[in-house]
C-alpha cells in the first residue's frame, strides 16, 4: 500500500512540475487551455492542480483570468545558493561596469545546455536585446554562452558540438568546427564576442568569472548596438570586472539573513523558559 501511495505522490508531483515547466521560453501568462496544450495533461487535472498551485503561491491569477508564475516560486528560486551568492558579490561591480558603458550588462550561469540570465542592468536607451532575468540564451550564439562554453570541460564541449547548432541570424556559427575554433580563441584571449549572431543589430563582449582551475562560476557581458565599434573594445573592462567578481567570490563578505527574525519566536520563548526553570 505504501508503495502505491509513493508512486501516486510522484505522479502528482511530476504533473505539477510539468505545469510549472510550461512557463518556459517566452511564456509569462497562460490560459488554462494553453497549459493543457503545453503539458498534454487532462483538462480536469490541470484545473485541479493549477488551483492548488495558486493556493500555494506557485502560480497567480492575472487580471484577465490567466495564470502566471507566483511570487512564492520566485521567492524560493531567489534562495538558490548558486545564483544568490554570485549576485550578492557581483552587483556592485555590475553597477560600476554599467556606469562606464551605459549599455546592457548581463550576468549568467550555465544551466544544462543553456545560459541562464540571473541579473541584468540596463539603461532606458540601451539597444533592444533578447533575454530577461530568468530567461535563457544559447551557448553558441550569445557572448555569455560562449564564455561559459569555452570554460566547460572538454567532454561537455564535445557533447554540445555533436548536436545541431541552431541559426538565429545569418551570422550564427552553425558549424561545429568553426565554433570549436572560436572557443579556442576565447579561452586564449580571455573573452568572447558575438557580432549579430543572436540578434541582428546587436553585438556583445563577455568574460567568464573563473573559479578554481578555470571552472566557470558564471559569466558577464556588455551588449551594445552594432555599428558603434567592435565589441572587443569593451574587453578590458569586461575581463577586469569578471576578475574583480571572482576575487570577491573567493573572499565573500558576511551576507545578512535573508529575512528579518522575530525577536521572540516560539523557539526563543521555549529556550528562555527552559533557562528560567534551571535558574529557579
Amino acid at each position: 500500500m505504501s508503495g502505491n501511495n509513493a508512486s501516486s505522490t510522484k505522479t502528482v508531483l511530476s504533473k505539477a512540475t510539468r505545469i510549472l515547466d510550461a512557463f518556459g521560453g517566452n511564456r509569462v501568462s497562460m490560459s488554462l487551455s494553453d497549459i493543457v496544450r503545453a503539458t498534454g495533461l487532462a483538462h480536469a487535472t490541470v484545473h485541479r492542480l493549477a488551483a492548488e498551485l495558486v493556493t500555494w503561491g506557485g502560480l497567480e491569477r492575472t487580471e484577465d483570468g490567466n495564470f502566471s508564475v507566483g511570487l512564492h516560486l520566485w521567492e524560493l528560486g531567489a534562495r538558490s545558493r548558486r545564483s544568490c551568492d554570485l549576485k550578492e558579490s557581483a552587483m556592485p561591480y555590475l553597477q560600476d561596469l554599467f556606469e562606464s558603458t551605459h549599455q546592457h550588462v548581463q550576468l549568467a550561469l550555465i544551466d544544462g545546455n543553456e545560459a541562464l540570465l540571473i541579473e541584468k542592468v540596463s539603461g532606458p536607451q540601451a539597444v533592444h536585446t533578447v533575454g530577461r532575468v530568468g530567461g535563457r540564451l544559447p551557448l553558441h550564439a550569445s557572448a555569455v554562452g560562449k564564455a561559459l562554453l569555452a570554460a566547460a570541460t572538454p567532454d561537455f564541449q564535445t557533447d554540445y558540438l555533436a548536436h545541431r547548432l541552431t541559426a538565429y541570424t545569418p551570422h550564427t556559427l552553425t558549424s561545429s568546427r568553426a565554433l570549436a575554433l572560436d572557443l579556442a580563441v576565447t579561452r586564449e584571449r580571455g573573452f568572447a564576442v558575438t557580432i549579430e549572431e543572436l540578434t541582428v543589430g546587436v553585438v556583445s563582449c563577455a568574460s567568464v568569472i573563473a573559479g578554481p582551475g578555470y571552472s566557470a562560476l558564471g559569466a558577464l557581458s556588455v551588449v551594445t548596438p552594432a555599428g558603434t565599434g567592435h565589441p572587443r573594445r569593451w574587453s578590458q573592462a569586461v575581463t577586469a570586472t569578471a576578475s574583480a567578481i571572482a576575487g570577491a567570490m573567493a573572499h565573500p563578505r558576511v551576507i545578512p539573513a535573508i529575512s528579518a527574525r522575530a525577536p521572540w519566536s516560539s523557539a526563543d520563548l521555549s529556550e528562555q523558559t527552559g533557562m528560567a526553570n534551571k535558574v529557579s
